[in-house]
Parts: structure tokens; sequence; C-alpha cells
């Protein structure tokens, strides 16, 4: 059963993913400079399914993902540095979670008050 649940719950972030416009200038940006400096990204899915564990209940819905780059916030624009930011709600609760693109580490985890 818990089995079916994880695949219910990959599928339902990969239909979610896919529904989120990437079309900004930024994420055009973060791309060219991914490409230019050969990242490898984590998929928009897979950083859904880590931030849809690390709340870990059930019913987890994105309402939006950017593809961004947070230099500035988190290195004072220093490194360049890929960030999926993802806007999610769960029970009732809203929150906001950045996820490094490159290596799925959560670099922020923030209920909305």
């Amino acid at each position: 059963m818990k089995k079916i649940l994880c695949a219910v719950l990959v599928m339902v972030l990969a239909f979610a993913g896919a529904s989120f416009a990437h079309d900004g200038y930024e994420e055009k940006y973060v791309r060219e400079e991914v490409a230019r400096r050969n990242i490898k990204l984590i998929p928009l899915e897979e950083a859904q399914k880590i931030a849809a564990e690390k709340i870990n209940e059930r019913g987890v819905r994105f309402k939006d993902a950017d593809l961004e780059d947070e230099d500035d916030y988190y290195f004072g624009k220093v490194d360049f540095r890929p960030i999926w930011s993802l806007e999610a709600v769960s029970n009732g609760q809203e929150y906001d979670i950045d996820i490094d693109a490159a290596t799925g580490e959560i670099l922020k985890f923030k209920l909305d008050d």
C-alpha cells in the first residue's frame, strides 16, 4: 500500500510540475548560465518530491515553481546558484521552499503565517 501511495504521489507531482509556466526572463538566464557552466539540474519533479517529503503530509499541492538564481540572497552576489523556488499548500498551510537545483539541498523551508 505504501508503494502505491508513493507512486501516486510521484505521478501527481509530475503532472503538477508540468502545469507550471517556465518562460520568464530569469529562468531563461538561469538555464543559459547552467548550460554555460555545465551544471546538471535536478528536474522540477524531483524538487517537488523533496519538498513534499519535508512537509511530510498528504495532499501537498504546488501553487508555483520557478527556476531562479538566488546568488544575491544566499551568496551576496559572489556565486551563481540555481534554485527551485516552490510554493506549496498542505492542510491549509502554505510553505515557501527553496531547493538547490543542482544538489537537491533544501536552502529555505518556511511556513507562511
